[in-house]
């Protein structure tokens, strides 16, 4: 017998963002079956299968999808009648999505944000204890889920934006930090709590990658508005060799926060009370 819950994904051929929506439920143990189709390619209405998803006719009769997930450019009328007379509705990714990640924050970030395997705002939540999930392609193709109990989910700006378009997901983030800005220097990036106000943080060395350095410093600034403290930052950030000698250097002080807290912790906090610990 199938599990209760079995979704057939109808997915036009070719599409990338298939192996990340795979990815995902396979690490949310939602059982799925992909299947890529065409106009082109007929299907017999009246048959309990649909070529190449289900086994046998006769394991078909009693076992098979209980929801039907499509991209929107993938589902023809002869799929969506097999669907409705089985019962079964079909909706969007989207909507999918929008269901699953309901009470979920979701982050995207570019893919050129990686630190080691992960990207940097990842590993600024993780570290600061927010427990993060993350989903991200890895090099060899294949993609790399880790479910943290937390609220926010970390995933690619591409493979949202081509699955969702414009669509939201998500309930919104209640920022810790309201504003932030940076001013990216010869050797260093000074990074500032609020934009108007100005008021001075700490810098950081910068990115070596000229191309990945507007990203790198919008997650880290996403990872402080979000509540994670610049000490928190400092820690975390690779490349920053010699943060401190630089420091002692310079005539600014940088803000003094306490050590990582945990998120229950940091929703007690008022946004009002962060900014009074800033420098």
């Amino acid at each position: 017998m199938w599990p209760r819950r079995k979704i057939l994904v109808l997915m036009p051929c070719g599409a990338q963002e298939g192996l990340g929506f795979k990815a995902l439920l396979d690490a949310l143990e939602i059982e799925a079956v992909f299947k890529e189709i065409t106009a082109e390619e007929p299907l017999d209405l009246v048959s309990p299968t649909i070529p190449g998803v289900e086994g046998t006719e006769e394991e078909s009769l009693d076992c098979g999808p209980t929801e039907i997930v499509y991209w929107p450019e993938s589902l023809h009328d002869q799929y969506r009648q097999w669907g409705e007379s089985r019962g079964i509705m079909p909706i969007t990714a989207v909507d999918f999505l929008r269901g699953l990640w309901e009470q979920e924050i979701i982050l995207p970030v570019p893919l050129n944000t990686q630190q080691k395997e992960q990207p940097i705002l990842w590993t600024l939540l993780f570290e600061a204890g927010y427990e993060p999930s993350l989903l991200w392609p890895k090099e060899d193709g294949q993609w790399s889920v880790i479910k943290g109990r937390g609220l926010h989910w970390v995933v690619p700006e591409t493979w949202l934006n081509s699955l969702l378009k414009e669509e939201k997901v998500g309930r919104e983030s209640r920022n810790q930090l309201p504003e932030g800005f940076w001013t990216v220097r010869k050797d260093t990036v000074d990074f500032y709590s609020e934009s108007l106000r100005f008021q001075y943080m700490g810098n950081l060395k910068r990115y070596p990658d000229a191309k990945a350095e507007e990203s790198m410093y919008r997650s880290i600034l996403t990872g402080l508005q979000l509540g994670v403290t610049w000490w928190e930052v400092k820690k975390n950030i690779r490349w920053n060799i010699d943060a401190d000698k630089r420091d002692r250097r310079t005539n600014r002080a940088e803000c003094v926060f306490e050590d990582a807290q945990y998120m229950e912790n940091r929703g007690n906090s008022r946004v009002g009370d962060m900014a009074e610990g800033l420098c």
